[in-house]
């Protein structure tokens, strides 16, 4: 249950909490107002990451619009995956990094001020009190649940590479400069040939493949 509206117009505004910070900034009270519908409503809910990728649209098209760029349908969607999908190459998002700022646009502070799913995920349950009807799991809500599964392994990955890594260096076991380790998880179904990163294929909802019956 969602809290009065009093009590969640102070919540989106407590200092404390990223994203009541940024309605603020951005003026996205409009924003703020569907968050939690569309991840409560029955019908074509929002994952966390869903909502997470709807604000960060947001506070992008709000920077350009300050900035007087008036983006054309699309544009602020095609600008903000060329700023975080993995699979853009270093140049193109480096390309456009440089026209935002020729623009006027301060794209560090933007990306600073993008949220992530777990951002939006305390900001509904601990500024807004609200929770899902349902005690029952959703698709949506499994998968987002392996996700966040899959996604903590590889930061225990990545975390580990660059403890032995930098035990390594210390000890003079291993000649190397300041270290940017990586971790991706990729899958190929070998019925179909699709090929994406885990996170792609969750996103997703699956590869080309007709689904597998649970009951069968």
């Amino acid at each position: 249950m969602a809290r009065s509206d009093a009590a969640s117009s102070a919540a989106d505004r407590d200092p404390s909490c990223k994203l009541g910070r940024v309605i603020e900034e951005y003026d996205l009270d409009g924003v703020a107002g569907n968050l939690p519908n569309y991840w409560t409503r029955e019908d074509e809910r929002y994952s966390l990451r869903g909502l997470a990728d709807y604000v960060n649209n947001a506070i992008l098209r709000a920077a350009m619009d300050r900035a007087g760029l008036n983006p054309l349908d699309g544009e602020v969607e095609n600008t903000y995956r060329l700023l975080t999908d993995d699979e853009v190459s270093e140049g193109v998002r480096t390309q456009a990094h440089s026209r935002l700022d020729r623009d006027g646009v301060d794209v560090g502070a933007v990306e600073g001020d993008f949220v992530s799913y777990q951002t939006v995920n305390r900001h509904l349950k601990e500024c807004l009190g609200v929770e899902r009807a349902s005690a029952e799991r959703t698709d949506s809500d499994r998968a987002e649940g392996g996700a966040q599964r899959i996604a903590a392994l590889r930061n225990r990955t990545v975390a580990v590479t660059e403890n032995t890594l930098d035990q390594l260096r210390s000890s003079g076991a291993l000649a190397l400069g300041e270290p940017d380790v990586y971790v991706d998880v990729t899958v190929t179904c070998t019925d179909c040939g699709t090929h994406a990163t885990v996170e792609e294929l969750i996103d997703d909802g699956g590869c080309e493949c007709e689904p597998t019956d649970a009951k069968s």
